[in-house]
């Protein structure tokens, strides 16, 4: 049992090792720790509320970019970012070994990310209708 957890061990250090490597490539380097990041991901409720986060943090830093481009381009801007993002997504699960299939739950997420909007529009837009409805009578 020991043996597992240490090839385990191993097997992650290569793997990271590789990721900063690469990383490296693009002049990316590992930043020291803050408060949002983890330092344990062993609980499903401490995986989901990190990914959370990350989430949150990457909205917000493309909300912030693209508010700070002139009018006419700031949906261009959020296009290029919908696609630097989707390159990252593949980058970091090209990261992982080839059993790891972890391409499948990163095309679903974008799946899902992609429905979020027009579910959120179609959602807004009928209490939108209901609330004039409401105000007719």
């Amino acid at each position: 049992m020991c043996g597992e957890f240490e090839e385990e061990d191993y097997i992650d250090d290569q793997l990271f090792s590789r990721l900063l490597q690469m990383a490296s490539k693009y002049g990316v380097t590992p930043s020291a720790a803050d408060a949002s990041t983890p330092s344990d991901l062993s609980t499903e409720e401490a995986r989901s509320n990190y990914m959370s986060g990350l989430f949150q943090a990457g909205l917000t830093r493309a909300v912030g970019d693209a508010n700070n481009l002139g009018m006419g381009e700031r949906m261009d801007g959020v296009a290029g970012q919908a696609i630097a993002f989707a390159r990252l997504a593949g980058f970091l699960a090209g990261q992982l070994p080839p059993g790891a299939d972890v391409l499948r739950p990163v095309i679903d997420a974008l799946m899902e990310g992609h429905r979020e909007p027009a579910e959120w529009g179609q959602s807004h837009n009928h209490d939108h209708h209901h609330h004039h409805h409401a105000h007719e009578h």
